[in-house]
């Protein structure tokens, strides 16, 4: 299983950046890899997303059974998924004394015994740094800092 962590700092309030996380549906519209996301159910704070996904020119499908803990976290388990084993993780933000939001991705991704142990290090680890970088700036796109 290949675990990965990193933290980003965002210029939005923890509650402004948890809306971003918490609305699956729209992960399509700023994560490049992501082509389809659809509600299969869940209630409350509990929903399973599925996910189509295109990891270097091969679409997959998956299923994560999302839990949100508002404010101030969020984490996901694996229902099902094609070349998948595990896909757990969690987001955990804190607030920054600016006012802002510092965010921490975790994932716990375990492939196929197909696909070998360093491809799912490197798709668990290279990929981190521009997720975090398009959720800071969808959530700072759509909640702009208020000027001075």
């Amino acid at each position: 299983m290949a675990t990965a962590s990193k933290s980003v700092t965002v210029d939005v309030s923890l509650e402004k950046f948890f809306e971003v996380l918490v609305d699956y549906e729209k992960y399509a519209e700023f994560l490049p890899e992501v082509k389809k996301v659809k509600v299969e159910g869940g209630q409350g704070a509990i929903k399973e997303v599925t996910y189509t996904v295109d990891i270097k020119a091969k679409v997959i499908n998956y299923t994560l059974k999302h839990s949100a803990e508002k404010p101030n976290k969020m984490t996901w388990t694996m229902v099902k998924g094609e070349m998948m084993k595990g896909n757990d993780g969690s987001w955990t933000l804190k607030p920054t004394a600016t006012g802002g939001t510092e965010a921490t991705y975790h994932i716990d991704l375990k492939l196929s015994s197909l696909v070998p142990g360093f491809i799912e290090k490197a798709l668990a680890e290279q990929s981190l740094p521009s997720l975090l970088a398009n959720f800071k700036a969808r959530a700072e796109k759509l909640h702009p800092a208020k000027q001075a």
